[in-house]
């Protein structure tokens, strides 16, 4: 391979490029054939340089680059090493006489220069001749161009050179402009969409070198849609630090030797940044919306909400995400309690409407005895709760029950998310992120007072519903009146029933809201508010309870109890509904602590205030007092039975029911049938309940037990009397007619002859020798009748209702023969008889006050004998009274044989026989004083 040539002449490369110097600072083009180009100058020499016009020796030019090369090797380096060159060559127009000298003879001498001016004069000289001698030579030439020239240049100048046509120049500029404006209409597009495309080029290269940076935008957006906001918060984080530490690195900037063109372009490319930037704040913006309306959603889990804050958190701008959850938690929760208690209550209003039987006179409480009748046989058959407390009201206690349920399940539906996240945020587990949220002087207690304003609304919106108010404002002496929006067509079972339902939702709230731990002054509410209820609640159950004692005689049907045929299945009934009554009075006043199904059995056993006891004991006596006025209404002429309103029998007993073939509408057998009611009542069915009472309070209650027995006596003894004393004043009416009869001579009366005479009366006594007269019969009779019905309706009062009676008679008897001033030895043995006859006919009825009374009586008779001639033989008399009185009672054995005493009846009449131990001590002792 040739040895390549790098020795180029700088003129030569200045005059190939047409620029002015080796080191251009701006475009241009240089015409180096003009005299004045320095190329031209370093080029115009023929051969390889000019010969010295000093004629020292050498050519200038090989010279002359010689010496720069040896010399001035520094100086070619810089920017005038043309001038410096053209200046000492003497055909340049910008020679220099000093430079030349200096650069090509620096050493010449002064003989030296002296001899190169003779040398230059000479060679002017000679160059001159010659010049003239070519002149002249050619003069002929010159004048013929001469005149030539100026003949074309006059043509010219009148034609082609006219001023007219701008001197040939418009016709150029004309065909310039068409085809310049053709080349535009050609290659204009060409050249657009080429720029066009190299734009393109350019920006895809910078896009693919910022190919995440330009499509950040799209990737949050993606992400957003997809759920996926750690990924976008951590795409923006990166594209943040990018845009703000780098932004070189995604647009290159254009090089500082540009200097406007580059601050362009650099505004430019932060255009684009920034336009690109703006997107993705615009996605951001995008996402934090979503995610404050995810953060505002109360149905999202708690996880999902510290998530979200979280992420919000970390977002540069914006509301502090935690007080924009507190402050929406905190007003939905509000407004859907509010919402949920007026839709409930709207509910319960238009069911009371639909369901309500008060504005039908006598209705309602014959359809509350109905149900609680239905009631009553479930209990007695040991049903379900909720087969008990069915009634009509049913569906108003349910919808009451939603209602608890709904603003209940409102509240906690979100706040313990809310409690949680106020805590975490208390304990400082946002306060890493706080430093982004400057400006939020708000506490982070608040959120504690926003729990409290739930609390407070909950309890607010519970005392409207069921009118509560502190225990210490309600008076335990009054019943408060009832809540307007509870159904009054209840029975108190029903009411029992759901007020224990509602209680235990309320109490089971109230233990979920305490586990939040919010605050003490949270606790107390709740505890206030319990406490409260409790007391309504029993208010309310001590309404239904006395209302439904009033009633509840319409539930007496007049069957025999399975535990003891004295009494009815009525008394039965009346224990039962007090023991279930007062014993969900003791869990409603809490008792017993509620669980959550109030169907289980309770584990726990409390002691209850003074106040719910005094309250309790107070309603169960006032039931009971309730229940002694209606069992003696069921005697009065306004009993069902009596009018014929008495309810219908559901179930038929299942035992025989001796009641049924009685008359009930008879007052006397339901009088009969009550007394013996209250007897039941007074001897087992009151001390069982007060028993019972005491143990389960855990208070002593001597002195209304002795107020309540000594009214069931009161009333018990009205009752017997107001039956009894009819019944004696009629016997009474018939002894007293016997026993003073005006054409009855007790002194001159003959003596008993014990003969057989058939009664004009009574013709079925064939056998009977009726020395003892009519009256002492027919008063016996009564007794008998008296006997049958009392046997019939209340056996029990068998003894105690002829005692009486038997007693009213001896007192009668006593006071007739008081009235009687002598008897003679006939009227003497005739009254003893008579009486004696009835006196051993009742013995099983004389009581020891009777008895006394008849020794009386014995004694007022044998003070009013008189004795006269011929009455010596009394002895045989007394004998002949005596066979007399047997014969007469074998005779009337059958038909007073229900006065004997039997076996079945002996343990019952043990008294009757110290009542005829007595008689016949009476009798012993007035046949003493006879003698």
């Amino acid at each position: 391979m040739p040895k390549l040539n790098f020795d180029v002449d700088e003129a030569t490369l200045l005059k190939a490029y047409n620029i002015s110097s080796l080191r251009p600072s701006k475009w241009e083009e240089i015409d180096h054939e003009l005299e004045n180009s320095v190329a031209g100058a370093l080029t115009n020499t023929s051969g390889d340089g000019e010969g010295d016009p000093l004629g020292l020796g050498g050519y200038v030019k090989r010279w002359t680059w010689s010496k720069v090369s040896a010399v001035q090797y520094n100086m070619r380096q810089s920017n005038l090493i043309q001038e410096q060159e053209a200046a000492v060559l003497i055909t340049s127009k910008s020679f220099d006489p000093k430079a030349f000298l200096s650069v090509v003879h620096p050493n010449a001498t002064y003989q030296d220069l002296v001899q190169g001016i003779a040398h230059l004069e000479a060679s002017i000289d000679a160059r001159s001749e010659a010049i003239r001698v070519l002149v002249e030579e050619n003069f002929d030439r010159f004048v013929a161009v001469k005149a030539a020239n100026d003949a074309l240049f006059a043509e010219m100048k009148e034609g082609l050179l006219s001023p007219e046509s701008d001197y040939a120049s418009r016709p150029l500029r004309d065909q310039l402009k068409q085809a310049a404006t053709k080349a535009n209409q050609v290659f204009l597009p060409v050249l657009e969409n080429a720029a066009k495309a190299q734009r393109l080029r350019t920006t895809l290269g910078v896009f693919e070198r910022s190919k995440f940076f330009f499509n950040l935008p799209s990737f949050i957006i993606e992400s957003i849609e997809a759920g996926r906001y750690d990924v976008a918060m951590r795409d923006y984080k990166k594209g943040k630090m990018l845009f703000e530490s780098r932004p070189g690195q995604l647009i290159p900037s254009a090089t500082s030797k540009e200097g406007q063109n580059a601050a362009s372009g650099d505004q430019q490319q932060r255009r684009i940044l920034e336009k690109v930037w703006g997107s993705v704040e615009k996605a951001m913006g995008e996402m934090r919306n979503v995610l404050v309306a995810q953060l505002q959603d109360p149905t999202r889990t708690l996880e999902e909400h510290e998530k979200t804050i979280e992420v919000l958190l970390d977002l540069p701008a914006g509301d502090d995400p935690v007080w924009i959850y507190f402050d929406s938690q905190h007003k939905h929760i509000l407004e859907e309690m509010k919402k949920t208690y007026r839709s409930a209550t709207a509910v319960i209003q238009s069911t009371i409407e639909k369901t309500s039987l008060e504005g039908e006179p006598g209705s309602l409480t014959s359809h509350i005895a109905g149900q609680l009748q239905t009631a009553m046989i479930a209990l007695e058959a040991k049903q379900a709760e909720s087969i008990i407390a069915r009634s009509s009201s049913e569906r108003v206690w349910q919808s009451i029950l939603d209602m608890i349920k709904g603003v209940s399940e409102t509240m906690l539906s979100s706040l313990p998310n809310f409690c949680k996240i106020s805590k975490n945020f208390m304990e400082g587990k946002y306060r890493k992120y706080q430093a982004s949220s400057s400006g939020n002087r708000r506490s982070p207690t608040q959120c504690r007072t926003m729990a409290l304003d739930v609390v407070k609304l909950y309890i607010s919106l519970i005392s409207e519903f069921f009118m509560l108010s502190d225990m210490a404002v309600m008076s335990p002496s009054t019943n408060n009146p009832l809540p307007r929006n509870l159904p009054r067509d209840s029975h108190s079972l029903s009411t029992a029933h759901y007020l224990m339902k509602v209680l235990g939702e309320l109490q089971e709230t109230v233990n979920d809201l305490n586990g939040l731990e919010i605050s003490s002054e949270v606790s107390s509410l709740l505890k206030n508010l319990l406490d409260s209820a409790k007391w309504r609640f029993v208010d309310v159950l001590v309404g239904a309870w006395l209302r439904d004692a009033r009633l509840f005689y319409l539930l007496e049907n007049w069957v025999t109890s399975s535990t003891d045929m004295s009494a009815t299945h009525y008394l039965d009934q009346v224990e039962l509904f007090q023991r279930q009554l007062t014993t969900t009075g003791f869990k409603l006043a809490g008792g017993v602590d509620l669980p959550a199904s109030v169907l289980a059995k309770p584990v726990k056993q409390n002691p209850l205030p003074q106040a719910f006891i005094q309250k309790l004991t107070k309603a169960f006596f006032d039931a009971l007092y309730a229940f002694l006025d209606g069992l003696v209404l069921l005697v009065s002429d306004e009993s069902p039975i009596a009018i014929g309103k008495m309810l219908a029998t559901e179930v038929s007993s299942t035992g025989p029911n001796p009641l049924e073939v009685l008359d009930l509408k008879d007052a006397d057998i339901r009088k009969l049938v009550v007394i013996s009611n209250f007897t039941y009542l007074k001897n087992v069915i009151v001390p069982s309940m007060l028993n019972e009472l005491e143990t389960a309070l855990g208070v002593s209650i001597l002195e209304e037990r002795q107020a309540l027995l000594t009214s069931v006596q009161d009333r018990d003894k009205a009752l017997f009397d107001s039956y009894v004393k009819p019944k004696a004043k009629a016997a009474m009416e018939i002894l007293r007619s016997g026993i003073l009869d005006s054409t009855m001579d007790w002194y001159e009366t003959p003596q008993p002859t014990g003969q057989p005479v058939i009664h004009s009366i009574y013709p079925f006594f064939l056998d009977a020798v009726l020395e003892i007269r009519p009256y002492m019969y027919e008063t016996l009779m009564y007794l008998v009748v008296i006997h049958a019905q009392v046997t019939s309706a209340a056996e029990p009062l068998l003894d105690r209702t002829l005692s009486t009676v038997v007693i009213a008679l001896a007192e009668e008897a006593l006071h007739c023969f008081r009235q009687v001033k002598r008897f003679g030895m006939g009227g003497m043995l005739r009254a003893t008889l008579e009486i004696e006859f009835m006196h051993q006919t009742l013995g099983r009825y004389v009581t020891p006050s009777a008895a006394k009374t008849l020794s009386d009586l014995y004694n007022k008779i044998s003070q009013a004998y008189s004795r006269r001639p011929g009455d010596e033989n009394l002895q045989s008399n007394l004998d002949g009274v005596k066979k007399t009185l047997a014969d007469t009672r074998r005779a009337t054995g059958i038909e007073f044989l229900c006065f004997r005493q039997t076996k079945s009846t002996s343990s019952r009449s043990a008294g009757s026989r110290t009542h005829k131990d007595g008689s016949r001590s009476a009798k012993d002792s007035k046949e003493s004083n006879r003698q």
